[in-house]
C-alpha cells in the first residue's frame, strides 16, 4: 500500500518472467530455465542472478527462505523480483513482477518448487503458460493456477491493496512485528521521518526483506524516495558510502565485515540482536510520542486487524493532517499552490520546530512528492479520498475541528449560499405554509355518527354526495331486517341521521341498538334468566339489549336446544 505511487502502470500480464539460478560447479551463477524463453533483456537478467545470491554463489546450510527485491526503471517504478532459495539445490526460483502481491507469489514459488520435484517437466510449461497469459484478475477475484489438465491446481484470493496491512494476511508486517520490538519502532519511526540513512541487518534474508519493506508502509500516506535495497548484494556494498537518505537491508555475512566509522552517520537496526544504534538524536513531539506510545500499547486484537499500520497512520495524521492550510490559490491563473512557511505557522507551537526541520531548506522527499501529487489531483478537479483522508476527518471531528477548512473553501461556500439564498427563502416560505396548514386541519374533527330509533319505517333512499365534498350535508340512514319465528315475527328496525359532517360542537351519546322478543319465546325461559331478562328490558314488551352483560346464571341443555331450534341463537350467545 506504502508503494503505490512507485507501481509501474503499463502492466499486461501476471508476471514478466520466470527464472532457476544456479550454479556450475559452484562458482558462477547462471539462468538455468526461464519462461517465456524470448526474455531478453540482458540487464535485467543480470541483475536477478546478483540480487537472488546477495552473499554469493557458496551454498548454505538452512531452512527454505522466501524473500524479495525490487528493481527499479528509469521512471523510477519498481519491479518486485519475489524469491524461493533452497540451500540443499543451491538453486533459487525468481518471479519478476508488477504487481505487489507479495504471498500470491510467495505461494506460487512453493506451488512451482513442489512441480518441479514431483511433476514432468510439461506440467511445469503448461501451468507457467497458463499463468503467463491468463487476465490480470481483479481485487477479491480468484487466481487459478493450474496445468492444461487441471491435475495440479491451486488457487488464490487477489488480496486489496488499498487498505492498511493486518499481520494475519501481510507477511512483511508479521516479521517486523515479530522481529522489531515496540520500544525501538517508535526511534526508528522518526529516523524514517528525517530521512537518515537506515541500514537493517540480518542472517534470514526473509526476516530481513521483509522488515525493509515494513519499514517503508511506516510512512504512509508517504513513499520512501530515496534509495531503497531490501537486500544489498556483496558487490552492491559500495552503495553504504552515499552521501544520501537510503533504507537498505544488509546480509549479516555482509556487514560483519564492514566498518561502522566508515560508515558516516547512519543509523542500524540490528534484527538479530534486537537493537537500535543511530548518530542522530532525533525524537518526536512529546504529544506526539505519548499519542503513538498509547497506540502501540493499547491496540487491541493487533493480529487480526490494522493496529499495527493504523497506530503509525493516526500519528502521521496528527503530524501532517492539516497540510490543506497550506494551500492558497494565485489570482492571476487561480492555480492551487502550497507554501510550506504557511503551513508551518498555523500548527501548534509544540508542532512548529519539528516540522521546520523536515521542511527547511532541502525539505523531506517524501513530503514533497506527497504534496505535489495532491496539487495534481486538485488543480485537475480529481476527488481525493484514501486511508489517510478518512482518519483526517475522524481526527478533527475529535478534536473539535470538524469545521476548520481553508479559506478558500469557505469562500466557496459563502459565494454559493448568495447565489441559491431566494430559492433557500422561498423553500422556507413553502415549508411555513404547509405547516399551518396542517395545523388548521388538525383541528377539524368529523361529527359522530348520530342514530335514532325509528319503528316500523323503511329504508329511506340515501343522498346523492359528492364523496369529495367537505360541505354540510343532511344523512339518514334507515334499516329493516324480519326475523321469522314458529308464533311471529322479530322485526328489527333501526335509522340513524347525521348532519353537519364537520362540526366543532361534543358528540351526542349514541343509543344502543335493540331488537325485540316475543313473549312467548321468554315465558319458555327459565326464571332466572327470564327474570333478568325482564330486568334488562326497557318495556313490558320484552325488549333488550343485543349483546348483554355476561350473567352468573345459565340456561339448562333443554332450554339451548329450545332456543337454537326456534333461530336466535345468535342473539344470546
Amino acid at each position: 500500500m506504502a508503494l503505490s505511487s512507485r507501481l509501474r502502470t503499463n502492466v499486461a500480464t501476471l508476471f514478466d518472467v520466470f527464472c532457476e539460478v544456479g550454479t556450475t560447479l559452484g562458482t558462477e551463477l547462471l539462468i538455468l530455465q526461464k519462461y517465456p524463453e524470448d526474455y531478453t533483456d540482458e540487464n535485467t537478467l543480470r541483475s536477478v542472478c546478483q540480487f537472488s545470491f546477495p552473499c554469493g554463489p557458496q551454498c548454505e546450510d538452512g531452512a527454505v527462505q522466501l524473500f524479495t527485491f525490487v528493481l527499479t526503471d528509469q521512471q523510477s517504478s519498481y519491479t518486485f523480483a519475489y524469491c524461493r532459495y533452497t540451500p540443499k539445490n543451491n538453486s533459487c526460483l525468481v518471479i519478476l513482477s508488477a504487481l505487489p502481491w507479495t504471498s500470491i507469489f510467495y505461494k506460487i514459488l512453493n506451488h512451482l518448487s513442489n512441480l518441479m520435484n514431483n511433476a514432468v517437466a510439461t506440467d511445469i510449461e503448461e501451468t507457467l503458460t497458463r499463468m503467463y497469459h491468463t487476465d490480470i484478475p481483479s481485487t477479491g477475484e480468484t487466481l487459478a493456477v493450474s496445468n492444461h489438465s487441471g491435475t495440479h491446481k491451486t488457487e488464490l484470493t487477489v488480496p486489496d491493496t488499498s487498505r492498511l496491512p493486518t499481520l494475519k494476511e501481510d507477511k512483511f508486517m508479521l516479521e517486523f512485528y515479530n522481529a522489531v520490538p515496540e520500544k525501538l519502532m517508535i526511534p526508528l519511526f522518526v529516523s524514517l521521518l528525517k530521512e537518515r540513512r537506515i541500514i537493517f541487518t540480518s542472517r534470514k534474508l526473509g526476516q530481513l526483506s521483509s522488515c525493509v519493506f515494513a519499514a517503508a508502509s511506516l510512512l504512509y500516506p508517504f513513499h520512501w524516495q530515496s534509495l531503497f535495497i531490501p537486500v544489498l548484494p556483496v558487490h552492491l556494498v559500495d552503495m553504504l558510502m552515499a552521501p544520501m537518505p537510503f533504507l537498505i537491508g544488509v546480509p549479516k555475512q555482509t556487514f560483519s565485515s564492514l566498518r561502522l566509522a566508515e560508515l558516516g552517520e547512519v543509523v542500524v537496526v540490528d534484527l538479530d540482536e534486537k537493537t537500535f544504534e543511530s548518530a542522530h538524536c532525533d525524537s518526536l513531539p512529546s504529544e506526539v510520542n505519548s499519542f503513538l506510545r498509547s497506540q502501540l500499547k493499547f491496540s487491541s486484537e493487533m493480529f487480526l486487524s490494522d493496529g499495527l499500520a493504523r497506530s503509525f497512520l493516526k500519528t502521521n495524521v496528527l503530524l501532517f493532517g492539516s497540510y490543506r492550510l497550506g494551500f492558497f490559490r494565485t489570482d492571476s491563473s487561480h492555480e492551487i499552490k502550497w507554501d510550506k512557511e504557511k503551513f508551518v505557522d498555523d500548527q501548534k507551537n509544540s508542532l512548529k520546530p519539528f516540522l521546520s526541520s523536515l521542511l527547511g531548506t532541502d525539505g523531506v522527499q517524501y513530503l514533497e512528492r506527497f504534496i505535489d501529487e495532491r496539487l495534481i489531483s486538485l488543480n485537475s478537479g480529481r476527488p481525493i479520498s484514501d486511508e489517510f483522508e478518512k482518519e483526517a476527518c475522524l481526527m478533527d471531528k475529535r478534536s473539535g475541528r470538524g469545521g476548520r477548512s481553508s479559506p478558500e473553501t469557505i469562500q466557496r461556500a459563502v459565494n454559493a449560499v448568495k447565489e441559491n439564498a431566494s430559492d433557500v427563502v422561498g423553500v422556507l416560505k413553502d415549508k411555513m405554509s404547509s405547516m399551518m396548514i396542517r395545523e388548521k386541519i388538525g383541528k377539524l374533527t368529523p361529527k359522530e355518527l348520530r342514530r335514532n330509533k325509528s319503528f316500523g319505517g323503511q329504508r329511506k333512499k340515501e343522498t346523492s354526495i359528492d364523496p369529495m365534498s367537505f360541505d354540510t350535508r343532511q344523512w339518514e340512514i334507515g334499516t329493516a331486517s324480519n326475523v321469522a319465528d314458529t308464533n311471529g315475527q322479530i322485526q328489527h328496525e333501526n335509522s340513524s341521521s347525521c348532519s353537519d359532517l364537520i362540526d366543532f360542537s361534543d358528540p351526542d351519546p349514541s343509543p344502543a341498538i335493540s331488537c325485540q322478543v316475543p313473549s312467548q319465546l321468554v315465558h319458555q325461559l327459565q326464571p332466572s334468566f327470564a327474570s333478568q331478562t325482564q330486568s334488562s328490558t326497557a318495556n313490558s314488551s320484552g325488549t333488550r339489549a343485543l349483546f348483554p352483560p355476561p350473567s352468573t346464571s345459565h340456561s339448562s341443555p333443554s332450554l339451548e336446544a329450545s332456543v337454537k331450534s326456534k333461530g336466535h341463537w345468535e342473539q344470546f350467545e
